[in-house]
C-alpha cells in the first residue's frame, strides 16, 4: 500500500518503534511499516508511556511541526518535557523517536 501525499505518521501508542522479542531477526515494526507505506516522517515510541505525558507530547509536537518540521518539533518537545521533569524520569520524556529524513 502506498499513501500518496503522506507526510507524518504520529504513533502515540506504546512501543510502536520496538520490534518483537519473539522474532529478533525481523526488522519491521509498526513505525517502519508506515515508512514503507510512504510516510517519510514517523514519530513513534520505544517503550510504554504514561497517557498524560503522551497526550501532552502529541499536542506540543503538533503545535510545533508546521513551523519546525517533525524532527525539530519532537526535539523541542522532548527538551520541554525533560525540563519539566528536571531531567529525572527519562521513561516519561525520552520514549519518542523520529525516523525519516
Amino acid at each position: 500500500m502506498r499513501s500518496p501525499g503522506a507526510y507524518l505518521a504520529y504513533l502515540s501508542a506504546c512501543s510502536t518503534a520496538r520490534g518483537s522479542t519473539t522474532l529478533p531477526d525481523e526488522a519491521i515494526h509498526i513505525s517502519s511499516a508506515f515508512q514503507i507505506a510512504g510516510y517519510p516522517h514517523v514519530i513513534a515510541t520505544l517503550w510504554p508511556i504514561a497517557d498524560d505525558v503522551a497526550a501532552d507530547a502529541a499536542v506540543d509536537v503538533h503545535a510545533r511541526w508546521a513551523a519546525d518540521g517533525p524532527a525539530h518539533a519532537l526535539h523541542g518537545t522532548t527538551r520541554r518535557l525533560r525540563d519539566l521533569y528536571n531531567g529525572r524520569s527519562p521513561h516519561l520524556w525520552a520514549a519518542h523517536i523520529h525516523t525519516g529524513p
